[in-house]
């Protein structure tokens, strides 16, 4: 091959690598919602400046996406997003992992919400989602080497007897769901500080003074990082108004014992209970445990007792009374680790922490004692335990 031949050969290999990368930023664009349904591309002279090509070089790229069906080409105007050409389209136009080592909802409970509101949107965008359990010794096997085959990857929980699998994962492009991962650049996830924060106000807007609180120890195997900044935003709004959380009130699970007889914990609690006017339970499957449980205790809630969980999970709508607790924001978190998984080439723009704010979900669990707290607290001329 001649000089020229050579040169040439170069300038298209490069053409080509331009107009690839231009397509894939418009499509990672388009996938991860950035783009509204049927919302029309920026104009050819605005494309072409935000992605630094030439107007050949976008053309070829715009090309690509009308063969696909994925954008409609207008004449003088706009090029516009078929979202509908989208869905229907027979092969997915990306293929994503969720990688966990645990089953779902073994720790955290909203886990398999998570996943089920990645699904979902991932459905909706014609993309893939498989699930990749590593405790399983045959899936790992057969998914190291081929995990670069993938557009990204979800990581959920990964368990002490599985960190080693961490060291394996080597895919440019990952992201973590609710805990942080050492060595992965982002992570979605509750701001359960703050959620701890909205349970404290809760129970000092209605006038309760002498919360209890139930904690989990790390050697517990329900235990996971989050339930920490929980308990860390509940103590933190207590002391901001004067209220220190008694050290007597703090009820500790530490053992899978005690957690799998949580009745009789409770039970071996009961002075603290009695002498408490609320109850933060940091998991709404205790929560409603003792909901059921306390009552046959000689504890009724909300009269004696008010109570409040964490999570939003589904069951707390359906017990009675209904449970008063903080909503975990999974739809929203499963939308932004689509959004961030499917948009790799922006993915610096991000925090390495991206926290949702989660919120108050009203119940029947909580008794307004304002008219006592405020008889008491005179009484006790400002002294609140």
């Amino acid at each position: 091959m001649t000089g020229n031949g050579r040169l040439a050969g170069m300038i298209l290999k490069n053409s080509k690598f331009k107009y690839c990368k231009a397509r894939e930023r418009i499509l990672d664009a388009i996938l991860s919602g950035n783009l509204e349904q049927d919302s029309n591309l920026p104009s050819e002279k605005t494309l072409c400046s935000q992605l630094g090509v030439s107007r050949i070089t976008l053309r070829a790229a715009l090309h690509e996406l009308e063969e696909a069906g994925i954008i409609i080409k207008r004449n003088g105007r706009p090029s516009r997003i078929d979202q509908a050409a989208l869905q229907k389209m027979r092969n997915p136009l990306r293929r994503i992992a969720w990688v966990d080592t645990v089953p779902i909802g073994h720790a955290n409970p909203i886990y398999f919400d998570i996943f089920r509101a990645v699904s979902e949107d991932a459905a909706a965008r014609n993309v893939r989602l498989d699930y990749i359990s590593l405790a399983i010794d045959a899936l790992a096997k057969n998914f190291f080497p081929k995990q670069r085959e993938y557009d990204g990857l979800i990581l959920g929980q990964f368990t002490k007897k599985y960190k080693s699998c961490l060291a394996r994962i080597r895919h440019p492009n990952c992201i973590s769901a609710d805990c942080p991962v050492p060595g992965i650049a982002h992570c979605v996830k509750t701001d359960c500080y703050l959620g701890g924060q909205l349970a404290a106000q809760a129970l000092l807007e209605t006038g309760h003074s002498r919360p209890a609180i139930l904690r989990f120890g790390s050697r517990n195997p329900y235990y996971y990082a989050p339930l920490e900044e929980r308990f860390q935003g509940f103590r933190d709004a207590l002391a901001e108004v004067g209220i220190p959380l008694a050290k007597k009130r703090i009820l500790n699970v530490r053992t899978a014992k005690e957690a799998l007889h949580f009745s009789r914990f409770l039970k071996k609690n009961l002075d603290v209970l009695r002498d408490s006017d609320s109850f933060f339970v940091m998991s709404d499957s205790f929560a409603v445990s003792a909901l059921y449980a306390l009552p046959d205790l000689g504890i009724r809630i909300p009269s004696d007792l008010s109570l409040i969980g964490f999570d939003g999970l589904m069951l707390s709508g359906f017990v009675f009374p209904p449970l008063t607790t903080i909503r975990q924001p999974v739809r929203e978190i499963g939308r932004k680790l689509l959004e961030i998984v499917l948009n790799p080439t922006e993915s610096a723009s991000y925090p390495d922490i991206v926290r949702i704010p989660p919120e108050l979900q009203h119940g029947e669990t909580i008794e307004n004692r304002t008219e006592n707290y405020t008889i008491k607290t005179k009484r006790r001329k400002g002294s609140y335990l």
